[in-house]
């Protein structure tokens, strides 16, 4: 029993030594032969190469007696110029040629030959070209001859000498490369099969060794599983933190809520992978939550708008979880009663600014919720500060006299709420305003006069605009109010409210009132009269021009050319 299981020893022992020389062997066999077949394929290439170059040699030199014909035949320079560039080429084809045949002897002899025979045709081909010049096209037949005949038969036999050559090479060099290849395939052949059997026979042998050893292992592993299981469970967390730790910097150095919101969605795909969700802002009207970004699939999918009453994260201020019960409380908004879900408010400083939804196949990522409110608190509080960023930018580009935006913010902000509207599949109406006469009333009430009405036509507007209206001074005493997700009918109601006030407005300066004015409306409407801004400041122009053409003191609508109000004549 000690003799048997000593020689197992020694076949366990010596087997896979004899196994790894095998493999040597074959490797070494292997390697040799792949160094011979990558040398036999690059001479390959090398004659193909040496070939082509014969060729492109012979296709320069036709190229360059084309053009020479073509001079001869039309006298135009431009084939003169073809043909001294294609001769002046040739001299470049010649080195690299001779460059390639360096190692051969005879067929380095053979570019030398056809460099010469070609260097004598060209100068027959100068010599024709002179006497054309000279003596004019009569004089060029005598002077072509025979002699340009015979040195063309030398180029074109002396070419196919070497290309012979080379083809002759070829057949060789594949010959030895095919020789390359069976030796390989023989060493796999026959040695592969081989050292795989002698190591089937220690693996037998082996085996029953191992199956000793895999009981005493077992209760190891079962440790070690317990163990790692608490090392990775460490880690995880530690990842996690360093991943919340950057983001939170990551978000202090946002400029803009979309680099936000970035942000978080890469955080989330990497935190949560296999959910879906989707980062919903509360509008500046309140009135609807709408979303911002999306991230992978939501299982349960939710609705792009909302009112916040149905969202019970904002109703109570606290995240709501869904476990995936049929029996568990959902939002009103998610639009599916499978998987997890759950909805995590986005506060700061005590306002609601949206809130963050997440779903899955299964509740695994609800353990990790803390984390998910960690990333909602960071975002909210990048959110609010972004917000507050952006009310400070909007103070510096607010006009000083009547307390509208300038025209760049309108330039801003009509191509922002454009994208939003194209995307939401919303209206969107756009007023160009212009105070009627007021270059008169200027004159008449001089400078001080007029920045008086401006000002009070600047806060009348911003009196009859909504919270989500843009109202902006253009130039001068043109202005324009951009009214997002506004149709025709309620544009053309909102303008002729604002034609009726600036009618009945009383503007005060020094202590007296000034006369009454009135202003002529000009309405563009998205997507019917244009889906770029620029489009759309035109039609609103011309339906300006068109009302102020058609008597002023009214509202003229895009080529519909709609009349809104009572009509003065000039």
């Amino acid at each position: 029993m000690t003799g048997m299981f000593s020689a197992r020893r020694i076949a366990n022992l010596l087997g896979p030594l004899f196994a790894a020389l095998i493999f040597l062997v074959i490797g070494i066999g292997v390697l040799q032969g792949t160094d011979r077949f990558a040398a036999d394929a690059r001479w390959v290439s090398h004659t193909n190469e040496v070939i082509a170059r014969i060729d492109g040699v012979e296709a320069r030199l036709r190229d360059a007696e084309s053009a020479q014909r073509g001079y001869l035949l039309t006298g135009q320079v431009d084939y003169l110029a073809s043909y001294q560039a294609s001769r002046n080429q040739l001299p470049e084809l010649f080195a690299a040629l001779e460059q390639l045949v360096r190692d051969n002897e005879g067929q380095r002899q053979g570019a030398r030959q056809l460099r010469t025979v070609i260097e004598h045709r060209l100068r027959q081909a100068d010599e024709t070209v002179r006497i054309y010049q000279e003596q004019g096209l009569a004089a060029v037949p005598k002077a072509m001859g025979t002699e340009v005949r015979i040195t063309s038969d030398a180029i074109r036999r002396q070419a196919r000498l070497m290309i012979e050559s080379e083809r002759a090479l070829l057949v060789q060099r594949a010959a030895s490369s095919d020789r390359s290849a069976l030796l390989v395939k023989g060493l796999a052949v026959a040695g592969i099969p081989f050292g795989i059997a002698v190591i089937a026979m220690v693996y037998v042998l082996m085996l029953r060794e191992i199956r000793a050893r895999a009981v005493a292992e077992a209760g190891t592993a079962a440790a070690n599983a317990r163990l790692m299981a608490t090392v990775d469970e460490l880690e995880l967390t530690s990842v996690d933190l360093r991943e919340l730790s950057h983001f939170a910097s990551m978000l202090q150095s946002c400029m803009k809520t979309d680099e936000a919101l970035d942000l978080t969605v890469r955080l989330m795909e990497r935190l949560l992978p296999g959910t879906g969700g989707t980062i919903y802002g509360i509008r500046a009207s309140r009135d609807y939550a709408e979303a911002m970004a999306h991230w992978g699939v939501p299982v349960a999918p939710s609705a792009e708008m909302l009112p916040p009453d149905q969202c019970w994260a904002l109703r109570r201020g606290q995240p709501q979880l869904a476990h995936g019960s049929s029996d568990a409380v959902r939002c009103s908004h998610i639009l599916a009663t499978v998987g997890a879900t759950s909805c995590i408010p986005l506060n700061a400083q005590g306002n609601q600014l949206g809130f963050l939804y997440v779903s899955a196949a299964d509740d695994g990522f609800l353990a990790r919720v803390q984390l998910i409110e960690t990333a909602a608190e960071q975002l909210a509080m990048a959110l609010s500060n972004l917000q507050l960023q952006e009310r400070l930018r909007i103070q510096s580009i607010r006009e000083p006299l009547t307390g509208l935006f300038n025209r760049r913010y309108l330039e801003e902000s009509l191509s922002r709420e454009l994208s939003r509207c194209a995307r939401r599949q919303l209206p969107l109406a756009l007023m160009m305003l212009d105070l009627d006469h007021f270059k008169r009333f200027n004159d008449t009430h001089g400078h001080p006069g007029g920045d008086a009405l401006l000002a009070g036509f600047g806060q009348l507007l911003l009196d009859l605009a909504r919270e989500e209206d843009i109202a902006c001074r253009y130039g001068g005493e043109e202005f324009t109010l951009i009214l997002p997700e506004v149709a025709l009918p309620a544009a053309l109601e909102r303008a002729e409210k604002i034609r009726a006030a600036v009618e009945a407005m009383h503007v005060q300066h020094m202590g007296q009132d000034l006369p009454a004015v009135t202003v002529s409306i000009g309405l563009a409407l998205f997507p019917q009269d244009g889906t770029d801004p620029q489009a759309l400041l035109r039609k609103a122009d011309q339906a300006l021009y068109r009302a102020k053409a058609q008597g002023r003191n009214r509202v003229v609508a895009g080529d519909l050319a709609q009349l809104a109000g009572a009509g003065v004549p000039d």
